[in-house]
C-alpha cells in the first residue's frame, strides 16, 4: 500500500542516496549484470535505508539468488520488507484475493463439516465478478478447486488461489445441523477495481444520531466521496461517528489525515500529525496536517482550509476493527488519539506500525531489474505514541464470527455495529458481544505494506 511522503522528506532521501558514496563517480558498469552486482546493490541500499541497518551481516553470502540473498540479510522480526522483479509477477508472491477475485474469506473450525472446517465469505466487492457469480457476505463453502477443506490443507489451498488464473469454490448451505453442498462456482482471476466507500448512513441510537461509514481503503481519488458523506453527517446533526474499517488494508496517508481533520476537534494546519523515526541516516521528522494533505497518492491535494466547513469536531469516534485492519488504517486509529477519544470495537488489528520506501535502479538503460521495498521508519502520533507491532487492542473485543451467519455490511444487528450503537445510546451492556475468539484456520487478508517514497538509486 502506498503512503505518500512530503517533498522535503523525499528530497532528504534523495540527498542521502546521492551522498551515500564518495563524491567520486565510478565509471558506469558494462557487460552482463552479475548476481554479485545485484546483491551488492541490495546490501548497499539496505545499509542506507533499512530500519535495522546496524544488524545487517558484515559478510553475507553473495552467491545466493536475489530473493534468497535478501531473506538472508533481512532482520528476523521483519515480516514485511520485500524484493521483487516488476517483470516477473511471480517474484512478488500471490495477489490479494479481494482484488484478484472480488471476495475475501476466513476458514474457521466447524466440527459438523466433513473436513471439520468451513469457508465463510466476509466481503465481496460490489460489481465484481464474485458478486455477479452470486457470492455475498455470509456465504459458506466447503471446497476449493474440488478439494475438501480441512485444517491441514486450508492454508495451502487458499494460497494456491492467489497464484491461479481461476479458482472454484463449492458453496454450502446449513439447515439446523445439516450441511449440504450446493453448486460449484468458478471465479476468474484478474484485477478488480473497488470503490472503498461501500456505505454511509445515519442510525438512530436512542435519542442520538450516529453516522456510519464502511470504508475499505484510503484511496485519494475517493476523498471527495468521503467528504460528501461527512457533509451529509453534518447536515443530519450527528453526535457520534461509527467508522467501520474491519477489513481496511490502508493506503494514502493524505486520505487518513483528511479523515482526522474532519472528524476530530483541535486540529490545525500546522498541528503535528505523524512522526517518522528511521535509522541514523534517516533521522526523525514530524509532519503537520497541511504538509501531509499536500501530497496525496493520486489526484490533486485537498487543502486544510477546504476541510474546515466539513469538520464535525466530535469528542469521540467509534472505530470497528478486525485482524485485517492494517497499516494506514491502524495509523488512523493511533493518530486520532491525541485529538479525540477513540472507542475501538472488534478484534486486535494486524500490527503494522512501520513504513517502507521503494528503491529502484534508474540507470539508463536500467541494469538491475529488481525493486527493494525495505521497512525504513517507525511511525508515531503527535504525542510520540506508536509501537503497536502486536496490533491495537480494542476496548471492546467483539468477534463477528461469534454470531453467524454474517449479516450484510451496515446491518445494525451486526455484532460490532450493535455494540457501538448500544454504547452511543447509553446502553453499553446491550448489543451482541463475543469475547471468545473463534478459532481460525486461515484468514486470507494480505499484509500490505505502508510505502512512502520512490528512491532512485
Amino acid at each position: 500500500m502506498r503512503f505518500t511522503v512530503t517533498l522535503p522528506l523525499l528530497c532528504t532521501i534523495a540527498l542521502l542516496a546521492a551522498c551515500s558514496k564518495k563524491d567520486d563517480t565510478p565509471p558506469p558498469l558494462t557487460g552482463p549484470v552479475t548476481q554479485q552486482e545485484i546483491n551488492n546493490w541490495i546490501l548497499d541500499s539496505m545499509r542506507v535505508f533499512y530500519l535495522w541497518n546496524r544488524q545487517l551481516p558484515e559478510k553475507p553470502d553473495h552467491s545466493l539468488e536475489t530473493q534468497a540473498f535478501f531473506s538472508s540479510i533481512r532482520n528476523a522480526e521483519d515480516k514485511y520488507s520485500i524484493v521483487y522483479n516488476p517483470d516477473d509477477a511471480s517474484s512478488a508472491g500471490g495477489t490479494d484475493l479481494l482484488y484478484k477475485y472480488g471476495l475475501d474469506f476466513s476458514i474457521i473450525s466447524w466440527p459438523q463439516a466433513a473436513g471439520s472446517v468451513m469457508g465463510v465469505v466476509q466481503i465481496v466487492i460490489p460489481g465484481s465478478g464474485a458478486e455477479q457469480a452470486g457470492f455475498k457476505r455470509g456465504d459458506y463453502f466447503t471446497r476449493i478447486n474440488g478439494t475438501l477443506l480441512t485444517s491441514a490443507n486450508a492454508v495451502q489451498l487458499s494460497e494456491e488461489m492467489k497464484k491461479a488464473g481461476s479458482s472454484r469454490l463449492t458453496k454450502a448451505s446449513i439447515n439446523g445441523g445439516t450441511i449440504t453442498e450446493d453448486m460449484t462456482i468458478t471465479l476468474q482471476g484478474g484485477s478488480v477495481n473497488e470503490n472503498p466507500m461501500y456505505l454511509s448512513t445515519v442510525f438512530d441510537a436512542g435519542t442520538k444520531k450516529a453516522g456510519y461509514i464502511f470504508y475499505n481503503a484510503f484511496v485519494d481519488r475517493y476523498d471527495r466521496n468521503v467528504l460528501a458523506a461527512f457533509n451529509d453527517f453534518k447536515r443530519a446533526g450527528i453526535s457520534d461517528l461509527v467508522m467501520d474499517i474491519r477489513y481496511n488494508s490502508g493506503g494514502s496517508l493524505a486520505a487518513a489525515a483528511m479523515i482526522t481533520v474532519i472528524t476530530a476537534p483541535g486540529t490545525t494546519a500546522s498541528g503535528p500529525y505523524v512522526r517518522y523515526t528511521g535509522n541514523d541516516n534517516q533521522g526523525t521528522r514530524m509532519l503537520d496536517f497541511s504538509t501531509t494533505l499536500a501530497y496525496p497518492e493520486s489526484g490533486g491535494p485537498i487543502r486544510f482550509a477546504d476541510l474546515v466547513p466539513s469538520q464535525l469536531m466530535l469528542p469521540r469516534v467509534y472505530i470497528l476493527t478486525g485482524r485485517r485492519t492494517i497499516s494506514a488504517a491502524e495509523l488512523l486509529i493511533n493518530n486520532l488519539k491525541p485529538y479525540t477519544q477513540v472507542i475501538q470495537i472488534g478484534a486486535v488489528t494486524a500490527g503494522k506500525d512501520k513504513g517502507a520506501v521503494i528503491i529502484e535502479d534508474t540507470h539508463t538503460p536500467r541494469r538491475i531489474p529488481w525493486v527493494i521495498v525495505p521497512l525504513t521508519y517507525r511511525l508515531a502520533n503527535a504525542n510520540g505514541e506508536g509501537n503497536y507491532d502486536k496490533g491495537i487492542t480494542p476496548q471492546y473485543l467483539v468477534d463477528e464470527m461469534g454470531s453467524l451467519p454474517l449479516l450484510p455490511i451496515g446491518d445494525p444487528k451486526d455484532p460490532l455495529i450493535a455494540k457501538a450503537l448500544a454504547l452511543i445510546g447509553g446502553n453499553g451492556r446491550a448489543g451482541t458481544e463475543s469475547r471468545q475468539q473463534v478459532t481460525r484456520v486461515y484468514e486470507a487478508g494480505s499484509n500490505k505494506m505502508l510505502i512512502i517514497p520512490n528512491v532512485k538509486r
